[in-house]
């Protein structure tokens, strides 16, 4: 019987940790309003990774969509937290103005409480995005990454109404 109850102590004191890590991931989930950018100026690469005025997260326990509004438009993008890729397909806009469907492949993984979404698309642009949320503000350190200049910025967001 004492072996049989060390074992479940011991068994209780390995699963509580693992228990607890799971629920501390963090819910991103609401509206956010732009509020800064450092450097201060920051306006992404040739219009690659600027930030939105606004964003509009959902979360569950299986993905995060993120829904921006630039350029006149809306645009949602789905990432899967189990970390598998999702491919999908959009037009896209060049700076000349003509359009093409791109091809995007997004992907989503944990760092402690902190979620990195990784974006690519066949234009080859490549965007991280670093997910924190800190006194009741959204963080996100974004790097890009594409033909010419590659940027990087912290961009804060308050949670709007």
């Amino acid at each position: 019987m004492l072996k049989r109850v060390a074992l479940f102590s011991m068994v209780l004191a390995l699963a509580l940790p693992a228990i607890a890590w799971a629920q501390a991931k963090p819910d991103f989930s609401g509206s956010w309003t732009f509020a800064a950018s450092t450097p201060a100026n920051y306006p992404g690469s040739a219009g690659w990774g600027v930030p939105s005025p606004t964003i509009v997260v959902k979360q569950s326990a299986t993905e995060i969509s993120v829904a921006s509004a630039q350029y006149g438009g809306q645009l949602t993008v789905v990432y899967k937290l189990d970390g598998s890729d999702t491919i999908w397909e959009a037009p896209s806009s060049t700076q000349s103005g003509s359009t093409a469907i791109v091809k995007w492949r997004t992907k989503a993984r944990w760092d402690g409480n902190k979620l990195i979404l990784f974006t690519w698309n066949t234009a080859l642009n490549q965007l991280r995005d670093v997910l924190s949320l800190s006194g009741g503000g959204l963080t996100i350190v974004r790097a890009t990454e594409q033909p010419g200049p590659s940027t990087n910025a912290t961009l804060t967001y308050s949670k709007g109404s």
